[in-house]
Protein backbone atom coordinates (compact mmCIF):
# COMPACT_ATOMS: atom_id res chain seq x y z
CA UNK A 1 0.00 0.00 0.00
CA UNK A 2 1.45 3.49 -1.29
CA UNK A 3 2.35 6.02 1.31
CA UNK A 4 0.67 8.91 1.71
CA UNK A 5 3.06 11.99 1.57
CA UNK A 6 2.09 14.50 4.65
CA UNK A 7 2.93 17.52 2.42
CA UNK A 8 1.05 19.01 -0.70
CA UNK A 9 2.89 19.28 -3.62
CA UNK A 10 1.95 22.49 -6.05
CA UNK A 11 1.93 21.75 -9.64
CA UNK A 12 4.37 22.69 -11.96
CA UNK A 13 4.20 25.29 -14.53
CA UNK A 14 6.01 24.08 -17.66
CA UNK A 15 7.93 26.95 -18.91
CA UNK A 16 8.43 27.39 -22.96
CA UNK A 17 12.56 27.86 -23.75
CA UNK A 18 11.03 27.72 -27.41
CA UNK A 19 9.92 31.84 -27.44
CA UNK A 20 13.92 32.64 -25.99
CA UNK A 21 15.54 32.24 -29.91
CA UNK A 22 12.57 34.04 -31.08
CA UNK A 23 12.90 36.78 -29.13
CA UNK A 24 16.31 37.28 -29.64
CA UNK A 25 15.51 36.89 -33.79
CA UNK A 26 13.47 39.85 -33.33
CA UNK A 27 15.77 42.10 -31.10
CA UNK A 28 18.53 41.47 -33.90
CA UNK A 29 16.23 42.06 -36.97
CA UNK A 30 15.15 45.41 -34.78
CA UNK A 31 18.92 46.19 -34.42
CA UNK A 32 19.50 45.40 -37.88
CA UNK A 33 16.74 48.00 -39.27
CA UNK A 34 17.67 50.73 -36.98
CA UNK A 35 21.37 50.36 -37.59
CA UNK A 36 19.96 50.18 -41.72
CA UNK A 37 18.87 53.96 -41.34
CA UNK A 38 20.63 55.45 -39.37
CA UNK A 39 23.90 54.35 -40.85
CA UNK A 40 22.38 55.29 -44.21
CA UNK A 41 24.57 58.18 -43.59
CA UNK A 42 27.83 56.56 -43.44
CA UNK A 43 27.70 54.66 -46.76
CA UNK A 44 30.14 56.09 -49.31
CA UNK A 45 29.62 55.07 -52.72
CA UNK A 46 32.02 55.07 -55.69
CA UNK A 47 33.66 53.18 -58.60
CA UNK A 48 35.07 50.35 -56.66
CA UNK A 49 31.70 49.79 -55.22
CA UNK A 50 29.91 50.47 -51.71
CA UNK A 51 31.39 51.00 -48.56
CA UNK A 52 30.35 51.92 -45.07
CA UNK A 53 32.81 55.07 -43.52
CA UNK A 54 32.47 55.54 -39.54
CA UNK A 55 33.23 59.10 -38.34
CA UNK A 56 36.97 59.21 -38.03
CA UNK A 57 38.03 55.97 -39.18
CA UNK A 58 39.74 55.86 -42.03
CA UNK A 59 38.46 54.66 -45.52
CA UNK A 60 40.39 52.38 -47.58
CA UNK A 61 41.83 55.14 -49.74
CA UNK A 62 43.26 56.47 -46.63
CA UNK A 63 40.35 59.21 -45.87
CA UNK A 64 38.28 60.16 -43.20
CA UNK A 65 34.68 61.57 -42.47
CA UNK A 66 33.40 63.76 -39.77
CA UNK A 67 29.86 62.99 -37.91
CA UNK A 68 27.95 64.67 -41.20
CA UNK A 69 29.89 62.37 -43.98
CA UNK A 70 31.91 64.92 -45.02
CA UNK A 71 35.35 64.49 -45.86
CA UNK A 72 38.08 65.45 -43.32
CA UNK A 73 41.77 65.98 -44.63
CA UNK A 74 44.61 64.12 -42.36
CA UNK A 75 47.89 65.13 -42.69
CA UNK A 76 50.98 63.68 -41.55
CA UNK A 77 52.25 65.67 -38.47
CA UNK A 78 55.06 68.24 -39.28
CA UNK A 79 57.58 70.17 -37.25
CA UNK A 80 56.63 74.13 -37.26
CA UNK A 81 59.33 76.59 -36.42
CA UNK A 82 57.48 80.05 -36.72
CA UNK A 83 60.18 82.27 -37.65
CA UNK A 84 59.24 86.41 -37.62
CA UNK A 85 61.42 88.08 -39.89
CA UNK A 86 62.58 91.51 -39.52
CA UNK A 87 59.99 94.87 -40.98
CA UNK A 88 61.19 95.36 -44.32
CA UNK A 89 61.30 99.34 -44.46
CA UNK A 90 63.29 99.25 -48.09
CA UNK A 91 59.49 98.79 -49.42
CA UNK A 92 58.24 102.03 -48.15
CA UNK A 93 56.63 103.83 -50.78
CA UNK A 94 57.97 108.13 -50.80
CA UNK A 95 55.15 110.25 -50.16
CA UNK A 96 55.76 113.00 -48.16
CA UNK A 97 57.90 116.58 -49.17
CA UNK A 98 55.29 117.43 -51.75
CA UNK A 99 54.38 120.02 -49.52
CA UNK A 100 57.90 121.35 -48.65
CA UNK A 101 58.71 125.18 -49.26
CA UNK A 102 61.46 127.54 -48.24
CA UNK A 103 62.16 128.41 -44.94
CA UNK A 104 64.64 129.91 -43.36
CA UNK A 105 64.67 130.23 -38.98
CA UNK A 106 65.74 131.09 -36.41
CA UNK A 107 66.36 128.99 -33.73
CA UNK A 108 65.33 129.84 -30.49
CA UNK A 109 66.07 128.07 -27.51
CA UNK A 110 63.15 126.48 -24.52
CA UNK A 111 64.61 129.35 -22.23
CA UNK A 112 63.97 131.92 -24.36
CA UNK A 113 60.29 131.59 -25.23
CA UNK A 114 58.41 134.53 -23.88
CA UNK A 115 56.30 137.15 -25.34
CA UNK A 116 59.10 139.84 -25.61
CA UNK A 117 61.90 137.43 -26.78
CA UNK A 118 59.20 136.30 -29.54
CA UNK A 119 58.63 139.84 -30.75
CA UNK A 120 62.45 140.39 -30.86
CA UNK A 121 63.44 137.31 -33.07
CA UNK A 122 59.89 138.22 -35.43
CA UNK A 123 61.92 141.70 -35.83
CA UNK A 124 65.10 140.25 -37.11
CA UNK A 125 63.45 138.40 -39.92
CA UNK A 126 65.55 139.64 -42.94
CA UNK A 127 66.91 137.35 -44.73
CA UNK A 128 64.77 134.68 -42.93
CA UNK A 129 60.91 134.12 -43.07
CA UNK A 130 60.52 131.39 -39.92
CA UNK A 131 61.05 130.74 -36.41
CA UNK A 132 62.31 126.92 -34.90
CA UNK A 133 61.04 127.17 -31.33
CA UNK A 134 62.04 124.56 -29.10
CA UNK A 135 59.14 123.51 -27.00
CA UNK A 136 60.52 120.26 -25.26
CA UNK A 137 64.27 120.65 -25.11
CA UNK A 138 66.26 117.42 -23.98
CA UNK A 139 65.63 118.21 -20.39
CA UNK A 140 62.41 116.58 -20.86
CA UNK A 141 60.06 120.10 -19.22
CA UNK A 142 57.56 121.25 -22.12
CA UNK A 143 57.33 124.97 -22.62
CA UNK A 144 53.60 124.87 -22.50
CA UNK A 145 50.88 122.98 -20.13
CA UNK A 146 50.11 119.33 -21.91
CA UNK A 147 47.00 118.23 -21.69
CA UNK A 148 48.64 114.65 -22.43
CA UNK A 149 48.39 112.25 -19.80
CA UNK A 150 51.96 111.60 -19.48
CA UNK A 151 52.50 115.17 -18.92
CA UNK A 152 49.55 115.93 -16.49
CA UNK A 153 50.53 112.71 -14.16
CA UNK A 154 53.98 113.11 -14.08
CA UNK A 155 54.16 117.64 -13.61
CA UNK A 156 56.21 117.24 -17.31
CA UNK A 157 56.42 120.83 -17.88
CA UNK A 158 58.13 124.38 -16.63
CA UNK A 159 56.14 125.48 -14.05
CA UNK A 160 56.45 129.05 -15.77
CA UNK A 161 54.47 127.24 -18.38
CA UNK A 162 51.68 127.71 -15.94
CA UNK A 163 51.82 131.63 -16.40
CA UNK A 164 52.54 131.90 -20.37
CA UNK A 165 49.57 131.57 -23.02
CA UNK A 166 51.80 129.50 -25.34
CA UNK A 167 48.93 129.68 -27.80
CA UNK A 168 48.57 133.57 -27.30
CA UNK A 169 52.19 134.01 -28.10
CA UNK A 170 51.87 132.23 -31.63
CA UNK A 171 48.49 133.79 -32.99
CA UNK A 172 50.88 137.18 -31.66
CA UNK A 173 53.79 136.39 -33.79
CA UNK A 174 51.36 135.53 -36.85
CA UNK A 175 49.51 138.94 -36.31
CA UNK A 176 52.88 140.72 -36.04
CA UNK A 177 53.91 139.16 -39.73
CA UNK A 178 50.62 140.25 -41.11
CA UNK A 179 50.75 143.97 -39.09
CA UNK A 180 54.52 144.02 -41.55
CA UNK A 181 54.05 141.82 -44.99
CA UNK A 182 55.52 138.71 -43.64
CA UNK A 183 54.53 135.64 -43.48
CA UNK A 184 55.88 134.09 -40.49
CA UNK A 185 56.45 130.41 -40.38
CA UNK A 186 56.51 128.52 -37.13
CA UNK A 187 58.14 125.38 -36.35
CA UNK A 188 58.32 123.80 -33.28
CA UNK A 189 60.81 121.14 -32.17
CA UNK A 190 60.55 118.30 -29.59
CA UNK A 191 63.43 116.11 -28.14
CA UNK A 192 61.72 112.60 -28.40
CA UNK A 193 63.92 109.96 -26.75
CA UNK A 194 66.12 111.96 -25.08
CA UNK A 195 64.32 112.99 -21.55
CA UNK A 196 66.20 113.73 -18.33
CA UNK A 197 62.65 114.30 -16.28
CA UNK A 198 60.61 112.07 -17.30
CA UNK A 199 62.78 109.21 -16.20
CA UNK A 200 62.97 111.10 -12.75
CA UNK A 201 59.61 110.77 -11.88
CA UNK A 202 58.81 107.47 -13.22
CA UNK A 203 60.94 104.39 -14.28
CA UNK A 204 58.15 102.54 -16.24
CA UNK A 205 59.41 103.64 -19.76
CA UNK A 206 63.24 104.20 -19.70
CA UNK A 207 65.85 101.89 -21.64
CA UNK A 208 67.18 99.93 -19.10
CA UNK A 209 70.68 97.66 -19.00
CA UNK A 210 70.73 94.36 -18.34
CA UNK A 211 71.27 95.01 -14.55
CA UNK A 212 68.11 97.09 -14.36
CA UNK A 213 69.86 100.49 -14.32
CA UNK A 214 68.23 103.13 -16.46
CA UNK A 215 70.50 103.97 -19.58
CA UNK A 216 71.95 107.01 -19.19
CA UNK A 217 74.96 108.89 -21.07
CA UNK A 218 76.30 112.02 -21.53
CA UNK A 219 74.03 113.36 -23.03
CA UNK A 220 71.38 112.25 -20.69
CA UNK A 221 68.76 109.87 -20.39
CA UNK A 222 67.16 107.74 -22.72
CA UNK A 223 63.55 106.72 -23.16
CA UNK A 224 62.47 103.44 -24.92
CA UNK A 225 61.43 103.73 -28.73
CA UNK A 226 59.90 100.49 -28.40
CA UNK A 227 57.52 101.78 -25.48
CA UNK A 228 53.94 102.59 -26.82
CA UNK A 229 53.12 104.91 -24.27
CA UNK A 230 56.09 106.80 -25.29
CA UNK A 231 54.89 106.81 -28.92
CA UNK A 232 51.86 108.12 -28.08
CA UNK A 233 52.92 110.63 -26.25
CA UNK A 234 54.83 111.98 -28.71
CA UNK A 235 51.97 111.58 -31.00
CA UNK A 236 49.77 114.03 -28.49
CA UNK A 237 52.52 116.52 -28.01
CA UNK A 238 52.52 117.29 -31.79
CA UNK A 239 48.73 117.00 -32.56
CA UNK A 240 48.87 119.98 -29.61
CA UNK A 241 51.48 121.89 -31.34
CA UNK A 242 49.14 121.47 -34.72
CA UNK A 243 46.74 123.41 -32.69
CA UNK A 244 48.43 125.86 -31.32
CA UNK A 245 49.05 127.21 -34.96
CA UNK A 246 52.46 125.86 -35.53
CA UNK A 247 53.14 125.44 -39.46
CA UNK A 248 55.42 122.42 -39.07
CA UNK A 249 56.99 119.90 -36.26
CA UNK A 250 60.39 119.11 -36.27
CA UNK A 251 60.98 115.13 -34.05
CA UNK A 252 64.70 115.78 -32.72
CA UNK A 253 66.56 112.84 -30.95
CA UNK A 254 64.89 109.70 -32.31
CA UNK A 255 67.80 108.23 -31.77
CA UNK A 256 69.09 104.75 -30.06
CA UNK A 257 72.09 105.28 -27.58
CA UNK A 258 75.31 103.94 -28.64
CA UNK A 259 77.30 102.51 -25.87
CA UNK A 260 81.44 102.18 -26.28
CA UNK A 261 83.97 99.90 -24.87
CA UNK A 262 83.93 96.48 -23.85
CA UNK A 263 81.87 96.57 -21.00
CA UNK A 264 78.83 98.10 -23.50
CA UNK A 265 75.48 98.05 -21.78
CA UNK A 266 73.30 95.59 -23.53
CA UNK A 267 69.38 96.76 -23.18
CA UNK A 268 66.47 95.59 -22.24
CA UNK A 269 62.96 96.92 -23.65
CA UNK A 270 59.99 97.21 -22.05
CA UNK A 271 57.56 95.85 -25.40
CA UNK A 272 57.40 91.87 -25.70
CA UNK A 273 58.47 90.79 -29.47
CA UNK A 274 58.55 88.57 -31.83
CA UNK A 275 61.63 89.71 -33.43
CA UNK A 276 65.60 90.45 -32.21
CA UNK A 277 65.05 93.98 -31.10
CA UNK A 278 67.87 96.12 -32.45
CA UNK A 279 68.76 99.62 -33.05
CA UNK A 280 67.23 100.07 -36.33
CA UNK A 281 63.86 98.18 -35.61
CA UNK A 282 63.34 100.21 -32.22
CA UNK A 283 63.84 103.87 -34.13
CA UNK A 284 62.57 102.82 -37.26
CA UNK A 285 59.39 101.57 -36.00
CA UNK A 286 59.07 104.73 -33.82
CA UNK A 287 59.80 106.88 -36.82
CA UNK A 288 56.90 104.96 -38.86
CA UNK A 289 54.67 105.09 -36.27
CA UNK A 290 54.65 108.37 -35.69
CA UNK A 291 54.11 109.75 -39.42
CA UNK A 292 51.11 107.32 -39.58
CA UNK A 293 49.67 108.78 -36.90
CA UNK A 294 49.99 112.03 -38.05
CA UNK A 295 49.20 111.53 -41.25
CA UNK A 296 45.66 112.81 -40.91
CA UNK A 297 47.28 116.60 -39.70
CA UNK A 298 48.06 119.42 -42.53
CA UNK A 299 50.91 120.78 -40.85
CA UNK A 300 54.12 119.11 -41.92
CA UNK A 301 55.98 116.78 -40.15
CA UNK A 302 60.26 116.52 -40.34
CA UNK A 303 62.89 114.64 -38.79
CA UNK A 304 66.47 115.02 -37.85
CA UNK A 305 69.57 113.02 -38.47
CA UNK A 306 72.46 112.61 -36.53
CA UNK A 307 75.25 111.09 -38.27
CA UNK A 308 76.60 111.36 -42.09
CA UNK A 309 76.01 107.20 -42.24
CA UNK A 310 72.67 107.51 -41.78
CA UNK A 311 71.85 110.15 -44.68
CA UNK A 312 72.93 107.65 -47.04
CA UNK A 313 70.85 104.36 -45.44
CA UNK A 314 70.63 102.74 -42.06
CA UNK A 315 72.60 103.30 -39.28
CA UNK A 316 73.13 100.25 -36.66
CA UNK A 317 74.46 101.80 -34.26
CA UNK A 318 71.91 104.77 -34.07
CA UNK A 319 68.76 103.29 -35.79
CA UNK A 320 68.10 106.11 -38.01
CA UNK A 321 67.59 105.72 -42.00
CA UNK A 322 67.70 108.70 -43.64
CA UNK A 323 66.42 106.98 -46.87
CA UNK A 324 63.23 105.50 -45.15
CA UNK A 325 62.75 109.14 -43.08
CA UNK A 326 63.08 111.18 -46.28
CA UNK A 327 59.77 108.88 -47.60
CA UNK A 328 57.88 109.69 -44.88
CA UNK A 329 59.28 112.60 -43.28
CA UNK A 330 58.57 116.02 -45.25
CA UNK A 331 62.17 117.31 -44.13
CA UNK A 332 65.16 116.15 -42.95
CA UNK A 333 66.85 118.32 -40.37
CA UNK A 334 71.03 117.84 -40.00
CA UNK A 335 73.37 119.66 -37.77
CA UNK A 336 76.21 120.62 -40.48
CA UNK A 337 78.90 123.41 -41.48
CA UNK A 338 79.55 125.46 -44.34
CA UNK A 339 82.45 122.93 -45.50
CA UNK A 340 80.63 119.72 -45.40
CA UNK A 341 76.84 121.08 -46.50
CA UNK A 342 78.03 119.97 -49.94
CA UNK A 343 78.77 116.76 -49.30
CA UNK A 344 75.85 116.08 -47.12
CA UNK A 345 73.37 116.95 -50.58
CA UNK A 346 75.55 114.82 -52.52
CA UNK A 347 74.57 112.06 -50.05
CA UNK A 348 71.24 113.08 -50.14
CA UNK A 349 70.32 113.92 -53.57
CA UNK A 350 69.18 110.27 -54.94
CA UNK A 351 67.08 109.69 -51.53
CA UNK A 352 64.99 112.95 -52.47
CA UNK A 353 62.47 111.65 -55.08
CA UNK A 354 59.83 114.64 -54.08
CA UNK A 355 60.47 117.82 -53.78
CA UNK A 356 63.32 120.40 -54.16
CA UNK A 357 66.33 119.09 -52.42
CA UNK A 358 67.38 122.08 -50.64
CA UNK A 359 63.99 122.68 -49.13
CA UNK A 360 63.89 118.90 -48.16
CA UNK A 361 67.61 118.79 -46.18
CA UNK A 362 67.68 121.68 -43.51
CA UNK A 363 71.20 122.50 -42.71
CA UNK A 364 71.51 123.81 -39.18
CA UNK A 365 74.00 125.99 -38.42
CA UNK A 366 75.95 128.10 -36.06
CA UNK A 367 76.58 131.85 -36.42
CA UNK A 368 76.62 131.19 -40.25
CA UNK A 369 74.18 131.28 -42.65
CA UNK A 370 74.37 129.37 -46.09
CA UNK A 371 73.73 130.18 -49.51
CA UNK A 372 70.68 127.66 -49.69
CA UNK A 373 66.99 128.36 -49.96
CA UNK A 374 66.16 127.08 -46.64
CA UNK A 375 68.25 126.75 -43.27
CA UNK A 376 68.13 126.54 -39.48
CA UNK A 377 70.16 129.91 -37.98
CA UNK A 378 71.72 129.19 -34.54
CA UNK A 379 72.97 132.47 -32.59
CA UNK A 380 75.61 130.98 -30.27
CA UNK A 381 77.85 133.78 -28.12
CA UNK A 382 81.60 132.88 -28.10
CA UNK A 383 81.11 132.52 -24.08
CA UNK A 384 79.00 129.72 -24.94
CA UNK A 385 79.66 126.20 -24.93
Amino acid sequence: MARKSEFYKGKRKRRNYALIPFVIVLALIALIVVLFYSMQKYAVISKQGVEMVLPGVSRSDGSVVDSEGNEVKVYEPVDVNLVFDSPDYSRVEATAGRSAREMRAIFIGAEDINTDHLMEMAGRLNSGNALLLEMKPRSGALVWNSEAELAQSYGLYYQSALDNDVPKMIQDVKDYGEEHDKDIYLVAQISCCIDNLLPIRTTSYTLRTESGFDYRDDIGYYLDPYSSVIRNYVVTLCRELYAMGFDEVVLADVIHPVPEGENAAKFVYSAEMSTTPSPITAVCGFAVYVAQQLADEDGLLSIYLDTAKSLVGPEEKTGQDGVLFSKIYDRIYYRTDKWTYTYNLQDMEPTITIGELHDRLIPVVINYLPENSSWVYIEQLADES
